[in-house]
């Protein structure tokens, strides 16, 4: 319990780092499965035509992370993100402007269950459902962590 307290100041910790920043991704977008996520999840990244292939599943705790390097500078992308077995969202905010130039990533937060996916980048509009799913595991999402659904 200790440990899921200590993540959890971390988190919050770092979420308030990012908080006045706003989406400007630009080597890599990633996705953070918060403890209080539902499910086992995969991400890609969309931008015009274009899509990254989705990736290997993640669980709870873990960051998936994809590269930019094949979104044109100056195009505009969006982070999607695939629950297994559920509802594939787009984080929000979308249509992020790629810069080229700058080396910094940004990491959207998710959480919710299966058929109600929630994705945002922290500090967007940072809510206390998010506070909480990012303190409060999940039964159904440890479960999928140890055995994740196949698709």
């Amino acid at each position: 319990m200790l440990s899921f307290r200590l993540f959890g100041v971390v988190l919050a910790a770092a979420i308030g780092a990012t908080a006045a920043a706003p989406a400007m991704a630009q080597s890599n977008a990633c996705v953070h499965l918060l403890v209080g996520a539902g499910f086992a999840a995969k991400m890609r990244i969309v931008s015009g035509d274009f899509a990254t292939q989705w990736s290997d599943s993640f669980a709870i705790g873990q960051t998936k992370c994809q590269s930019l390097k094949d979104v044109t500078d100056g195009k505009n992308f969006t982070v999607e993100v695939h629950a297994l077995a559920g509802q594939t969202k787009k984080c929000s905010p979308e249509n992020i402007k790629r810069v080229a130039s700058s080396p910094s990533s940004v990491t959207f937060q998710t959480w919710g269950t299966t058929l109600s996916v929630k994705c945002q980048e922290p500090g967007t509009t940072e809510n206390a459902e998010m506070s909480e799913a990012a303190r409060t595991p999940n039964p159904a999402g440890a479960e999928a962590a140890k055995n994740p659904p196949k698709e």
